[in-house]
């Protein structure tokens, strides 16, 4: 028996659809829209994720037995496709399904189209992906998060380009059994009381302030939803898809907190066009498609009857989607002189072309009542000028019937920033003068004289509340490349977005009969760029985020928040820190720091900021702090300035439960399971294979900033060339550039393994959580690609240390930057840790000969939560250093002998 979501939601009834049954957002086409958002994103960066998410549920059975959403997604890949390679942008594409649960069929690959063959056949399975027993949104967007949270950051920090367009055939639902869902704690699903709490549940835990659909949102996430109102689903049943989607449902009913920037568009269908022109919507993100509608002609083509369009040369490609609400029509293309070329249905989807005044025309009809069709510019004299579509009834028995099509003309022009430089700009003042001007899709200048027809360029920025300001006049096209000021005399200091907008008409045409047809407008061509603006010139500089890191267990944790230039700042007490993401069951989550009294600096450093979580749990804790900053002896001055924050936050390893499962398991045994699970751990503990570059960088530290030769630490074009050799396999111990790698398996039964780096006669300290293992040695989780480690001798100079970076063979320029990024926040307090908290019982320090500090004590092997009280595993300032789980000073009574390790492999030096 499955149990509604109107429980919750009530009845909301969405509006009739009237007119034509072809899905339209139900939220605002303006150029605020999410797909505009998501477009403006792919032509700044040039690349972007989509994950494409399906619904598995046995209702499809009955709403969906001609699997129309496996074709709609076939088309989507192949517009998608066609997309991505006329506008230069890398769009990576995942599909995965949900029902009781997420899963992920097809990890990310780049779409084009050479992979489109193995997407659409991912996509095939989902004809047979029918017997799910639950609709579960909360764990489809659960799960869709965390693999977007995954992909490799932008090396600025800056969001990366990402969607999900989600499928659904009906509302939140669950079956009833003898079950329950981790967002519903002793709930069970095996009665409808128990259902409608489940339904309940789930609800609020998207839909809270900071719960999981702000959680995407905040994150930049755009979603678009398709909801398939077919079979036994009524328009109602989607009110809180299309909420989650899109802010709030068709008649105001809202989902969470964050509403601006637009969150997503929901698209509403009940057939197989109706989903064809849903995924059309949004095939072309940033380039929405001009919508026609018209009559259908009889036995002829007709004026009345014609969706026309204008082409010039700057146009370079046309792709369209056309509906008649009749079957047996015929789609009839109209060159610019007249020529006709008839578009018959022969076979479903199923590719066919034809030539028409020298041009070539590829259709293909998706459904018996819709037809799409491609031509591009081969140089024809007829590419010039006014083009028409036509449905044609050959037989008058449906001439009542009505038409439409979504025309995308592509002309891959796009505002841009020529000679960008990344200069801090300031609120309050005007800009030096910056140029502004037109490229292609290879990102080369464009002479906006060679337009034949209008153009028009306009300049905003949207600050970090959202607010757009106008900062220069627009420029026409006899104007784009002169220089112009942006003044920012009203826009706050914080994250903000430079929005360049492009807006082209072609030029007019002459008609067959002599008259005029004006000429099209293009869809606004926007490109968003990152512009940070900083307080007015005399006050300190904050940055634009925080990553408070990965966070082990509740309480206070600590981070040194970078200032640059002389001033003051203080945490705003009488602003409350604004939340946009926390898991559920967290509790009180607050960030504290110099509030009452603000601390100056002479020229830069770094201000402590707290963040106090009352309970374990796992998630992403996300928002915006508002600091104030003045100059130095002027208070009264004060400005605001929002920071936004993130913190990974894990739930420890829960000792009790431990300690128990270990003496059952001695009792039970005797002992044999305890071995079989160190035996298990010993066979794991490996490096996994795949390539590996390695390399050492000798490195300064100066005021807490890593240097390579006097200069900021940055990777040349000869670095990381030498690979590892013995990467083709598993393997327990490596030479990486001279480090040793070597897996143990730690004095814990249960858990993973690790990895020790190793330089003689240094200690060493990684970016992992512990950062040093017990002989001193740096210690890496088993996946050593993309990590970094660092070695320092604390009887040597207090700003030399040696970088070891592993890079993966096949890591991209984010992937690396991201290491990189992690390496110079952490490493000047990896080596002050180092040098002045490695101190063992016998109160030396230093290492020894062997490269281990003489009686270090031995680590907890069950993790006490007081470490990870600091982002990055390492101990709070003041406090001496000691290993997990015990005070300083204080060694493990029943650990073995220092540095031994039984399951680790043979050392001839007889340690770890």
């Amino acid at each position: 028996m499955r149990i509604g979501a109107l429980f919750v939601f009530g009845i909301l009834m969405l509006n009739a659809v009237g007119g034509l049954s072809v899905a339209t957002a139900q939220t605002a086409a303006n150029a605020g829209s999410a797909v505009s958002d998501f477009g403006s994103c792919l032509a700044s960066q040039q690349t972007g994720d989509l994950l494409l998410l399906i619904d598995e549920s046995s209702s499809l059975q009955t709403s969906d037995p001609d699997a129309a959403r496996v074709s709609a997604a076939n088309f989507l890949l192949d517009r998608l496709a066609a997309f991505g390679e006329s506008a230069a942008v890398d769009l990576n594409v995942a599909i995965a399904g949900f029902s009781s649960d997420y899963t992920v069929h097809t990890e990310w690959i780049a779409l084009d189209s050479g992979s489109v063959p193995t997407l659409k056949s991912s996509i095939e399975q989902f004809r047979g992906r029918t017997t799910g027993v639950d609709t579960d949104y909360w764990g489809a967007m659960n799960g869709a998060q965390n693999d977007l949270r995954d992909r490799p950051q932008n090396a600025d920090g800056s969001s990366r380009c990402q969607a999900i367009a989600w499928f659904s055939d009906g509302k939140l639902d669950f079956t009833e059994r003898d079950a329950s869902k981790p967002y519903a704690p002793g709930i069970d699903l095996g009665s409808p009381e128990g259902v409608k709490q489940v339904v309940a549940a789930a609800t609020e835990s998207i839909c809270r302030p900071a719960g999981i659909a702000d959680q995407v949102r905040s994150a930049g996430i755009k979603m678009f939803g398709i909801g398939l109102a077919s079979g036994t689903a009524a328009a109602a049943d989607f009110d809180l898809m299309h909420a989650i989607t899109s802010g709030a449902s068709g008649d105001g009913a809202s989902c969470g907190a964050v509403q601006a920037p637009s969150p997503g568009e929901f698209f509403l269908a009940q057939n197989i066009d109706d989903l064809l022109f849903a995924f059309d919507s949004f095939s072309t993100p940033g380039q929405a498609p001009l919508e026609r509608e018209s009559g259908v002609c009889v036995q002829q083509v007709c004026e009345e009857g014609k969706h026309r369009f204008v082409l010039d040369r700057s146009i370079s490609a046309v792709n369209v989607l056309a509906f008649a609400d009749a079957e047996g029509l015929v789609p009839t293309v109209v060159a610019p002189n007249g020529a006709q070329l008839a578009l018959p249905l022969t076979a479903l989807r199923t590719d066919s072309r034809g030539q028409l005044a020298g041009i070539e025309i590829n259709y293909r009809w998706e459904s018996p009542n819709s037809v799409s069709f491609s031509m591009s510019d081969a140089g024809s004299d007829q590419w010039q000028g006014v083009w028409a579509l036509a449905f044609v009834d050959p037989t008058g028995a449906a001439a009542q019937a009505r038409s439409k099509s979504n025309i995308h003309i592509s002309g891959n022009l796009f505002p841009a920033w020529l000679g960008q430089k990344t200069t801090a700009v300031h609120t309050g003042e005007k800009t030096s003068a910056i140029e502004l001007g037109i490229v292609g899709a290879d990102r080369a200048p464009i002479d906006p004289a060679s337009l034949l027809g209008t153009a028009m360029l306009s300049v905003s920025v949207v600050d970090s509340s959202g607010t757009v300001h106008d900062v220069a006049a627009p420029l026409p096209k006899d104007r784009i490349g002169e220089s112009v000021e942006l003044d920012l005399t009203d826009v706050p200091p914080g994250d903000a977005t430079l929005r360049l907008t492009l807006d082209v008409t072609t030029a007019d045409a002459t008609r067959v009969d002599g008259g005029v047809e004006p000429g099209t407008a293009l869809t606004a061509q926007s490109v968003d760029i990152a512009l940070p603006i900083a307080p007015p010139i005399g006050y300190p500089s904050l940055p634009a985020r925080v990553d408070f890191g990965t966070l082990e267990g509740a309480g206070i944790f600590e981070r040194d928040l970078d200032v640059t230039g002389a001033g003051c700042v203080r945490l705003d007490s009488g602003q409350s820190v604004s939340f946009t993401g926390s898991p559920d069951g967290i509790g009180s989550v607050a960030l504290t720091g110099p509030a009452e009294e603000a601390q100056c600096l002479e020229s830069g450093g770094t201000l402590p900021v707290s963040i106090d979580i009352e309970n374990a749990v796992n998630g992403t804790v996300s928002g915006t702090m508002s600091l104030l900053v003045s100059p130095v002896g002027e208070s009264d001055r004060e400005i605001s300035v929002p920071v936004q924050f993130t913190a990974d936050v894990q739930k420890p390893v829960d000792t009790g439960t431990f300690w128990l499962t270990l003496i059952v398991a001695l009792l039970l045994g005797p002992g044999i399971p305890l071995l079989l699970l160190y035996v298990g751990k010993w066979l794991t503990a490996k490096i996994p294979p795949g390539g590996l570059k390695a390399q050492q960088f000798p490195i300064e530290i100066r005021n807490g900033e890593i240097l390579r030769d006097g200069r900021p630490f940055g990777l040349r074009d000869r670095d990381l060339v030498d690979s590892v050799r013995g990467m083709h396999e598993a393997t327990r111990i490596l030479d990486a550039a001279g480090v040793e790698l070597r897996t143990h398996v730690g004095l814990s039964p249960v858990g993973a393994g690790y990895v020790s780096a190793r330089l003689p006669g240094m200690l060493g300290a990684s970016g992992s959580n512990p950062a040093t293992d017990k002989a001193g040695d740096a210690q890496l989780p088993l996946a050593v690609h993309n990590s970094w480690a660092v070695f320092h001798d604390p009887n040597g100079s207090p700003e030399v240390a040696t970088l070891l970076l592993l890079i993966s063979t096949d890591a991209d320029k984010n992937r690396v930057e991201r290491v990189l990024d992690d390496a110079r926040r952490n490493v000047a307090n990896a080596v002050s840790q180092l040098r002045g908290r490695a101190v063992d019982t016998s109160g030396a320090s230093g290492p020894s000969d062997s490269g281990t500090p003489p009686g270090s004590p031995i680590v907890d092997p069950f993790g006490n939560s007081q470490v990870g009280a600091q982002s990055g595993g390492y101990p709070a300032e003041g406090s001496a250093w000691a290993p997990p789980g015990t005070s300083a000073g204080t060694a493990d009574p029943f650990a073995p002998p220092s540095g031994f390790d039984p399951f680790g492999p043979p050392d001839s030096r007889g340690r770890q």
